[in-house]
């Protein structure tokens, strides 16, 4: 069964995205300016025309007289003459009575709306209106002349096709249409050089990574603008953390084969022994030395894998809530039974609701009950943190109570108890207890005790202090009056009852 192709994200260029908003953002903004220019254009066009056709209109009834009750108008042909500069446009006048009595002009001129005001009459006013099959712009006025016997009203009109004035607006509309799109052209080129500028600290710190050797794990020195403050300060914190796990890393793999290469030598060295032994007495005490390192050996091989598996678990920091008394039980059960001879531990955990432990009877029964692996349940001591880690810190403090601190005739108490906003593991033994010259140095890795010739790596102080400093615990080694040691795991409580 092969395994998927792996999935390819979608790249996502920043320039690009950023000149794509740019670009909608001028193209919205040039669209709403070309419908500005075009309204100021047609605008522009209607006021020059209109002043010529209300100029034309006041020339006609200045020329308007009522003579003996008949109209009569000197028609001023100047007047038409600049309406008709506009070689494409047509010019159409109309005069009459107010009655509607042609006096001259187009008679077939469409008359002023219904809802045109009167009262300003007297002044030239327009108006749209379609005349021949075409649209036609309308100036029109009263003219009011004292008769002999009433006032007369005439009624002036000039009307103008739009081909002067649409060619005037494209004409305006164009020329605002090609600046603004050289002003938009400009600002998207002045764009691009300020993003390209804006984004060269990127560009300086790809190239300096890029510049390194797999090994170079400094902080970055390339300046960057307060926007990449927090992303260049991310990177260092990673490269910081990746550089103290290749350390770490490192010092395990020496140390891992400082420690190895002892136990192999003496056991190649056992095996040729062994191998050589003629008398059959001798090669069986050659062949269980052998067996014995072998235990050990297994025993530091072990503790390297959880030393190592401990240090990855401590780094990803996955935490649930978990079950100290379920795990402290499960510790017994995993430990006790590989101890030989079989030591007497007493398991006390929790009875009541308030975390105190329960009377003798009842811890001795449940310490039974968990080396034969079926305890009884006690109340749920939760905390948050990773129960694979709790656990195999809970096994190495059992472990070196019985390597350590136990005795022929004493006993072994773990015990789980609360302590305000704290539980708080306790394993105590009987045995000589640590010197205080090597308290400061316990918690190290590969730090063995006075006797050299005791089993142990030296590793399971170190994987305990560990896992309790992941969980922000507390871990402490304390000598018990009379002999023996306490060692105690403090670890923050998340709830009552789980």
């Amino acid at each position: 069964m092969t395994n998927p192709p792996p999935v390819q994200h979608r790249r996502i260029s920043v320039r690009r995205r950023l000149l794509a908003m740019l670009l909608a953002l001028f193209l919205t903004g040039l669209g709403a300016l070309y419908l500005l220019v075009r309204g100021y254009a047609h605008q522009t066009a209607d006021t020059t025309y209109d002043q010529l056709l209300r100029a034309s209109v006041l020339s006609m009834a200045d020329s308007l007289q009522l003579v003996r009750g008949e109209w009569q108008m000197d028609m001023p042909y100047a007047a038409l003459a600049l309406l008709e500069q506009a070689p494409r446009d047509r010019v159409f006048y109309r005069v009459a009575a107010a009655g509607g009595t042609l006096i001259s002009g187009y008679a077939g001129l469409p008359a002023p709306p219904a809802s045109a005001n009167a009262e300003a009459a007297d002044s030239p006013q327009l108006y749209e209106a379609a005349f021949q099959g075409e649209p036609v712009r309308i100036a029109w006025m009263e003219r009011k002349i004292a008769g002999p016997r009433e006032t007369e009203t005439a009624i002036i009109q000039v009307a103008q096709t739009r081909e002067a004035r649409d060619a005037l607006a494209a004409s305006i509309l164009w020329q605002g249409t090609l600046a603004l799109l050289g002003f938009t052209a400009a600002v998207l080129a002045l764009a691009y050089w300020g993003l390209h500028r804006s984004l060269s600290p990127i560009q300086r710190v790809e190239r300096e990574l890029a510049g390194r050797s797999a090994s170079d794990l400094h902080p970055i020195a390339a300046p960057v603008p307060e926007e990449l403050d927090n992303l260049v300060h991310s990177l260092d914190g990673f490269m910081a953390r990746l550089s103290e796990n290749l350390d770490t890393l490192r010092l395990f793999i020496a140390e891992a084969a400082h420690q190895l290469r002892t136990p192999l030598a003496a056991l190649h060295a056992q095996m040729e022994v062994a191998l050589d032994e003629e008398d059959p007495a001798e090669q069986r005490r050659s062949l269980l030395a052998v067996l014995r390192n072998a235990e050990k050996l297994s025993r530091l091989v072990n503790q390297l894998l959880s030393d190592a598996s401990v240090i990855h678990r401590s780094n990803v920091r996955q935490f649930h809530p978990v079950d100290l008394a379920e795990l402290l039980r499960q510790a017994v059960y995993d430990t006790v039974p590989q101890a030989d001879p079989q030591p007497d531990v007493r398991l006390h955990l929790p009875d009541t609701a308030d975390g105190t432990a329960a009377d003798g009877a009842a811890a001795e029964g449940a310490a039974e009950g968990a080396a034969a692996g079926a305890p009884p349940a006690g109340r749920s001591a939760t905390v948050l943190g990773d129960s694979l880690m709790l656990r195999e810190a809970f096994k190495n403090l059992i472990d070196n109570a019985l390597r350590h601190g136990a005795t022929d005739d004493g006993h072994i108490d773990v015990r789980l108890d609360r302590q305000g906003g704290d539980w708080r593991i306790t394993v105590s033994d009987q045995g000589p207890g640590i010197p205080p010259a090597l308290a400061n140095t316990a918690f190290e890795r590969f730090a063995r005790g006075p006797n050299p010739r005791a089993p142990g790596a030296g590793l399971g102080l170190s994987i305990i202090k560990r896992v309790v400093d992941t969980h922000q615990g507390r871990l402490n080694l304390s000598n018990r009056v009379g002999g023996g040691l306490d060692a105690v795991i403090t670890l923050p409580a998340i709830s009552d009852h789980a």
